[in-house]
């Protein structure tokens, strides 16, 4: 078995985004598999887990993260900074590059808000770190099949595929392949008292609640969820829709969270905001959600009709299966493919608020579909848990395979990023800032041509 380090781009706790529960729940999921996992995350960073040994270390503690590299035999990463990616490529340690995030899809959206150049810095970065990660890995995993003829079709444009490993695989499985998100092997558990149903402001304890886990990113579309909930107004008990969390944990400002202000005024203008639309800003700890989900009577979701949607991993719905709650949500993703081919809820069109209240009426009030769609969760529910979804990677850390060097395309790629990446850092935290990264750049730079990691 090999001794694989994880790493996360943010720190892991109590309250943590995709990013950081991913990495912990592989690093959990590659231990429970027999493999000697090591979690580093960023300060502040807690785990209670001795299954997994935390190293409090991110982006920023490059010699750290490189001496704890050079310890391991496998690292497995969502990104990597330009400079660590070359460094780490001196290693004899394999790297295995988890997109699970399709960044060059999502860059689209999250950053509307700024002005065009800083749009098209963004863009230029995410598609070439991307990129510099592909050519560098020796593994590569994403979250779902339409995620990973994504990425074929990506390695094929720019050359990335060898036509030897191609022969030795025409599938190309020991190159990539899909490592989901996963749901705990435990069901969620109650809280000691309730959390919404007669405790939150304003909703009854026999009232109905439909959760939105996780922010308002600007590719979604609370508004449809809004507008369907105004739609119910008929029904009784009351139907209640709930932000279950707004404020993202992480170190640095998110651009994709502008959707939020709109959302919310929206509600205010319909005179449903603290009434049938509730907002937790604080972000429900990681351990706590359980209690949320076993109180709500759907889980939802909208998307605009993005490129975002089409290759996104709606890891929220995971959360709902996990609770045993039907969907409601927009059609066009990975996870509402599988409710619509399992009958785990409904899916409607993009921007239809008329379909959504009605899919949403239809689970509500007709108890014989509801149970047979929560039967049906339950029956899939072992099938989508961590340990699961982690075997190909798993896998690949068993018996971990250096992938053909290409270090004149890694090179090249990450090079390439630092035109953009200095306007980028001057723009968003000044010159002093920029002057730093520059002295640090300079300083591994000579010693890495010293032959010092």
């Amino acid at each position: 078995m090999s001794r694989v380090l994880v790493l996360a781009s943010e720190p892991v706790g109590e309250r943590m985004a995709g990013p950081s529960i991913r990495a912990l729940e592989i690093a959990r999921a590659l231990a429970g598999a027999g493999h000697a996992a090591t979690l580093a995350a960023p300060a502040p960073s807690v785990l209670a887990d001795d299954r997994v040994a935390l190293l409090e270390a991110g982006f920023a503690d490059f010699d750290r993260v490189l001496a704890a590299a050079a310890d391991h035999d496998v690292l497995v990463a969502q990104e990597l900074p330009a400079q660590m990616l070359r460094h780490v490529r001196r290693l004899p340690i394999r790297l295995v590059a988890d997109l699970y995030n399709p960044r060059p899809m999502e860059v689209l959206e999250a950053v509307r808000d700024r002005s065009r150049p800083a749009q098209r810095r963004a863009q230029a970065l995410a598609t070439l770190t991307t990129l510099a990660m592909c050519a560098a890995a020796d593994f590569i995993v994403c979250a779902s099949e339409k995620q990973r003829d994504l990425w074929l079709g990506g390695l094929a444009l720019h050359g990335l595929i060898a036509l030897d490993r191609y022969r030795a695989d025409p599938s190309l499985r020991s190159l990539i392949d899909v490592v989901p998100f996963g749901l705990p092997a435990e069901p969620p558990r109650p809280a000691a008292a309730p959390v919404l149903k007669g405790a939150w402001p304003g909703i009854g304890p026999d009232d109905r609640v439909l959760l939105w886990g996780g922010g308002i990113w600007n590719w979604l579309d609370a508004i449809t969820c809004i507008d369907a909930v105004a739609r119910l107004d008929d029904l009784d008990p009351p139907v209640h829709l709930v932000f279950q969390g707004l404020e993202r944990p992480g170190l640095e400002p998110v651009d994709a969270i502008s959707g939020t202000p709109r959302a919310l005024a929206h509600a205010e203008t319909l005179g449903l905001l603290g009434k049938r639309v509730h907002v937790n800003h604080d972000w429900v700890p990681y351990a706590e959600r359980g209690a949320w989900l076993l109180e709500a009577d759907l889980g939802v979701s909208a998307h605009h009709d993005h490129l975002e949607a089409r290759f996104s991993f709606r890891t929220r719905v995971l959360d709902y299966l996990w609770a045993g709650l039907p969907y409601v949500g927009t059609a066009g993703d990975a996870l509402a493919d599988l409710v619509e081919r399992r009958g785990l809820g409904r899916t409607v069109a993009p921007e239809d608020p008329d379909a959504f209240a009605a899919a949403c009426r239809a689970l509500l009030t007709d108890r014989v579909e509801w149970e047979a769609a929560a039967e049906r969760i339950a029956e899939l529910r072992p099938t989508l848990t961590w340990a699961e979804a982690v075997k190909p990677l798993a896998r690949f850390c068993a018996d971990p395979q250096r992938r053909e060097p290409r270090r004149a395309r890694i090179a090249a790629l990450t090079a390439a990023q630092y035109p953009p990446m200095i306007p980028e850092t001057l723009d968003r935290h000044g010159p002093a800032e920029l002057a730093r990264k520059a002295g640090r750049l300079a300083s591994r730079a000579v010693r890495g041509k010293r032959g010092r990691p």
